[in-house]
């Protein structure tokens, strides 16, 4: 019971700091200003709040539960672009990619799990478009970290293969889903990251994981399954 407590505060703090973080964004694009105030205590707390969700969605299959909690897959997803490309101190940026790799880490455990419906919240959720900044470097737009390029590419690559081929695992079982395949492979393009995956396509960093992933990436967009 207490730790079901705890789940459900854990949920309203990321709900309430990504609201909180919304406003004070739109907010400062309207003075056309790039500098949007946080303290130190409010990012050491979300920070740790994220390591709890992300294990308990790993450990307790709680995926189902974030998923029904309003707001809270729409602010993993925002968090997960937390800051991206703003750049203060070592410290903060630190904490800042924690944010932002405890999200991803949040929304790739749900997407393992959950079934047709759930893959369709994520895909409204636009889960193409957050992991495909994660690997689209260009313009110091996203991660400039191989980890995060492998990560982002990996986790798309898994995405879209299900999507098209269905799935038939311990958790979760669904036939194949084109449509939301497609609307996937759509935010991918809106974001500009298939130029990107061309150059990754040709990047031997992380063992030569990345350029192998990047070429099951585009495999898996002209539908040209790998067994």
């Amino acid at each position: 019971m207490q730790q079901k407590q705890e789940f459900y505060e854990t949920a309203r703090a990321i709900v309430s700091f990504t609201d909180s973080y919304t406003q004070n964004k739109k907010r400062k694009e309207k003075e056309q200003s790039n500098i949007i105030s946080e303290s130190t205590p409010s990012i050491t707390k979300i920070c740790s709040s994220l390591q709890f969700l992300r294990k308990q969605i790993r450990n307790n299959n709680t995926s189902k539960q974030v998923i029904q909690i309003p707001k809270l897959l729409k602010s993993l997803s925002a968090l997960s672009l937390y800051k991206i490309g703003i750049h203060i101190g070592q410290e903060l940026d630190q904490m800042r990619f924690s944010i932002r790799l405890n999200s991803r880490w949040c929304l790739r455990y749900i997407q393992e799990c959950c079934d047709e419906q759930d893959q369709s919240e994520l895909v409204n959720k636009r889960y193409g478009r957050v992991m495909s900044i994660s690997f689209c470097t260009a313009g110091g737009k996203g991660e400039e970290r191989d980890y995060e390029i492998y990560n982002g590419l990996k986790y798309i690559s898994d995405f879209l293969r299900e999507l098209h081929e269905g799935r038939n695992g311990l958790h979760s079982y669904f036939q194949p889903l084109p449509l939301l395949a497609r609307r996937s492979e759509e935010q991918i393009e809106e974001e500009g990251a298939n130029e990107e995956l061309e150059a990754q396509m040709n990047n031997n960093g992380f063992d030569g994981n990345i350029k192998r992933y990047a070429n099951y990436v585009k495999e898996v967009t002209l539908n040209r399954f790998i067994h």
